[in-house]
């Protein structure tokens, strides 16, 4: 395709979002961002970046921020809530079979690295989308502020409550796993070895993670089986819900203000038939919304927006290239999903099951790696 007589828009600046202007920006397209928040920065909290992210950013030359910003973790634990060591990954082995460890970085500083390699005025702020027009020579995107776009190709990046894909796709509908996850920042580190390592602590109906994002800066995850509708854990209901845990969890729970713990229902989506529509195509957590129970949830969005961008510019029509972009991401994207969502599900077993999952990972830890690796990519020859 001549991408330069294309006129592209971008629904949403996240992660997928800022990584396909910015793959498209190379090849010389002309493409616009449009973001529904007033601002870029609103998104908090951490990111684990494992060797498959890593690989794309630097394909896309946008690894410069892991460089500067990103912590390099020295292992991956898993224990059950008593504290007993259920699983322990040396991440120099993982860099030796998949060219790279996993890697923690705030959030924020992964969004800004992608917006500031575009070129000024590429990210337009405060445009909420109401509707959409699919033609099948055009797709008109229309605002909340009375703006109305027209485009060539239109990619829905808007994440997990895609306000495109609703459009789209009414019938849809985002799948809860009925837990809800508790999100912290401190400046507390995590204390002892759980400094230099990304730890996952398993108990009935709760996980805990936590892992460093910058020198001083500890970003925890804490999913808990919770009833639909029901009110949101205080902070000193979760240090409640986890006193049971060990003292390191308890610290870094107490650590954090009030103000910064947010919670948010997991949800995740069942495999959508067709990912793009005439002149719109869905990428990142708008085809594929993924519970975070593996940390490849951006990872498969980084995926997806060099894959649409690779396309876009080799196939000789833009309806090979979005046929050719679903068929190479969502065997691989489903997966993803289908992987965190049994992960999750592992992690907070119960009674018998619980005790099932600790005695087969002390004898085979082999269950645990196959699946949190398989995303991972090729091993280094």
């Amino acid at each position: 395709m001549q991408l330069q007589h294309q006129n592209i828009v971008i629904i949403g600046a996240g992660v997928s979002g800022l990584a396909l202007a910015g793959a498209l920006h190379r090849h010389g397209a002309h493409c616009q961002v449009y973001e529904a928040e007033d601002q870029l920065w609103s998104l908090g909290g951490g990111l684990i970046i494992p060797p498959n992210s890593v690989k794309v950013l630097e394909r896309l030359g946008l690894d410069s921020v892991l460089k500067v910003r990103g912590v390099e973790l020295q292992e991956m634990r898993i224990y059950d809530a008593s504290g007993r060591l259920l699983y322990a990954r040396s991440q120099q082995d993982v860099a030796g079979q998949h060219g790279h460890a996993l890697l923690g970085l705030a959030r924020e500083d992964l969004h800004r690295a992608l917006a500031e390699y575009l070129p000024a005025g590429t990210v337009q702020t405060g445009h909420r989308l109401t509707g959409l027009e699919n033609h099948f020579h055009e797709a008109v995107a229309r605002f909340h502020n009375g703006r109305q776009v027209r485009a060539d190709l239109l990619v829905a990046a808007d994440g997990r409550n895609s306000r495109v894909r609703e459009l789209l796709y009414p019938e849809t509908r985002l799948v809860p796993t009925g837990d809800v996850a508790y999100r912290g920042v401190t400046s507390q580190r995590p204390a002892g070895d759980l400094d230099s390592t990304f730890s996952e602590f398993w108990g009935p109906g709760r996980r805990f993670t936590c892992f460093r994002m910058a020198e001083n800066l500890t970003y925890w995850h804490a999913p808990v089986r919770q009833s639909p509708g029901a009110p949101a854990l205080s902070k000193a209901e979760l240090l409640r819900a986890f006193e049971d845990f060990p003292p390191a969890v308890l610290d870094l729970i107490a650590a954090t203000d009030q103000a910064e713990i947010t919670a948010l229902p997991i949800q995740d989506i069942s495999p959508l038939p067709e990912w793009w529509s005439r002149r719109t195509v869905l990428i990142g957590d708008a085809a594929h919304a993924t519970s975070p129970n593996l940390g490849q949830g951006a990872a498969q969005a980084l995926a997806d927006a060099e894959a649409l961008a690779t396309w876009l510019v080799t196939a000789p029509d833009r309806l090979t290239a979005l046929e050719s972009y679903q068929q190479q991401r969502e065997g691989t994207a489903n997966a993803a999903t289908a992987t965190a969502r049994a992960f999750g599900e592992m992690g907070q077993a119960r009674g018998v099951m619980r005790f099932a999952r600790n005695l087969a990972l002390s004898i085979n830890p082999e269950l645990a790696r196959r699946r949190i690796e398989a995303f991972y990519g090729d091993p280094v020859s």
